[in-house]
């Protein structure tokens, strides 16, 4: 998707993204959304002592992030896709932490709920869930990716993130202390990065 790839090659958010994530030795990481069998392979690099299972739905990315993990040995990283965040294939309590990036601004209202309502289920309890979407407009321009993403999904699923109001749905699926972290003004839009978690 040509929205995702938009945001997905600006790597301003990155940094504030790992940051926030700080995995502990042990631990069980989820990265969901466009470019995560990517991202989850470097931080598999970057943290050997933590487990990262990457759901990507581009096959092609899954196969070459795949290819990659293998010739570097990397034991603590999978990556598989699926198509439907609804129904996944991990136990309850499975994951510590979550991340899920560019994953809701594409969801009309109701699939952003049982979206999120999933992801808790797979979260053990006291879990993290860090969000990072596209974002309430702030300066001009930053509304083109908005405007390009309700052509392709329609003016229900944009509106809470034209109006910044789309943290409300991780309150809505049981979420606690929801906060934004930081907001990043990238090239024709803006991205929020948001953090909550499972009690």
């Amino acid at each position: 998707m040509l929205v995702d790839a938009c945001l997905l090659d600006d790597p301003k958010w990155y940094a504030p993204l790992a940051k926030a994530l700080a995995p502990r030795p042990g631990e069980r990481i989820l990265d969901c959304g466009p470019g995560s069998a990517l991202r989850a392979l470097y931080c598999a690099d970057r943290f050997p002592d933590s487990q990262f299972v990457a759901v990507e739905f581009n096959r092609r990315r899954v196969t070459k992030a795949f290819k990659r993990a293998s010739s570097m040995n990397l034991s603590n990283y999978k990556a598989m896709t699926f198509e439907d965040a609804r129904r996944t294939p991990f136990g309850a309590a499975y994951f510590d932490k979550a991340m899920l990036v560019l994953n809701l601004h594409g969801l009309g209202p109701e699939d952003k709920t049982k979206n999120l309502r999933e992801l808790r289920r797979i979260l053990r309890r006291g879990g993290i869930v860090l969000a990072a979407d596209i974002d309430q407009p702030k300066a001009s321009r930053e509304d083109v990716i908005l405007r390009l993403t309700q052509l392709f999904y329609g003016a229900e699923a944009t509106k809470s993130h034209t109006s910044g109001m789309w943290p409300k749905y991780l309150t809505e699926a049981g979420f606690t202390g929801v906060r934004r972290l930081s907001e990043h003004p990238i090239w024709i839009g803006r991205m929020a990065l948001i953090r909550s978690r499972k009690q």
